[in-house]
């Protein structure tokens, strides 16, 4: 059995407890695992092996009912808030903000390990700032993702050492940025779904197939404006690329191969000329 199951911990508890005590090892052992809520030695040994995490087991080990809690644990969050305020001291001084502290957090993974004896958890965490309102707003949070270790000794909860690691971090400014971003860019793909190609924006003015429009594409468009640039209108030449029965259908119908069009022509095409 590893050195930091449950029960060697529990185990370890028992041998100090005796010591201190002067008491005989299943004496302090029987203690311990009444004050726990179990009968006795034997079922809290049975339920060590089959069911490590029974809420009974943790707080008479571990001291807290389910892995999360530690984070709130003796001196971890005040410890954990120091390290931060350390790890991010330069991107803090490019926020213009001060009294940064931990404004949100979330334990989302939680796993112990027997063999080591640690704790890790993941973090998803708001490091939050009071802004100088006096000077040009550069954020006053971040939004972090971290992975904790902890230990437990002696009875209390520790931070390991070097046991912060950030794996993502995004300022309150950028993470606006990046929304506007994705805004314009969640806009821009609406209308691209809106606009159809030249061909389509052909058949449909010339009342003809999109598979006779396509032979058209290629053909010279000329725009009637005024001298400060306002377009009246566009000319399109329809002559070198016309052939065949669509030739003779355009000039049937209009009488000629240039064919005027709206001023708004282009707006909905996918490619602009």
């Amino acid at each position: 059995m590893s050195d930091f199951s449950p029960l060697n911990i529990f185990k370890s508890q028992a041998k100090q407890l005796a010591r201190d005590q002067g008491l005989k090892l299943s004496v302090a052992q029987e203690t311990l695992v009444q004050k726990a809520g179990f009968a006795d030695y034997h079922e809290f040994s049975v339920v060590a092996q089959r069911n490590p995490k029974d809420p009974r087991l943790m707080v008479a080990v571990f001291g807290i009912k389910d892995f999360p809690q530690a984070i709130n644990e003796d001196d971890v969050y005040a410890d954990l808030d120091l390290e931060l305020e350390d790890q991010l001291s330069g991107a803090i001084a490019d926020t213009n903000a001060s009294g940064f502290t931990i404004d949100a957090l979330e334990v989302e993974t939680a796993a112990y390990s027997d063999t080591t004896g640690k704790l890790t958890l993941g973090l998803s965490l708001t490091y939050q700032g009071q802004q100088d309102q006096e000077r040009m707003y550069h954020g006053a949070a971040f939004y972090l993702k971290a992975t904790v270790e902890l230990l437990r000794r002696d009875g209390i909860w520790l931070l390991a050492e070097e046991g912060v690691v950030i794996s993502s971090s995004e300022s309150d400014a950028d993470h606006d940025r990046r929304s506007e971003w994705e805004h314009w860019a969640q806009v821009e793909e609406a209308e691209r779904g809106n606009r159809i190609t030249m061909a389509q924006a052909l058949a449909s003015e010339l009342g003809i197939s999109v598979e006779d429009a396509e032979l058209l594409s290629d053909a010279e468009f000329t725009a009637n404006e005024s001298d400060e640039g306002l377009v009246y209108s566009y000319w399109i030449n329809l002559e070198p690329v016309a052939e065949g029965e669509v030739r003779a259908d355009l000039l049937a119908r209009f009488g000629s191969l240039e064919y005027e069009l709206g001023p708004n022509f282009f707006d909905d095409i996918e490619h602009e000329f």
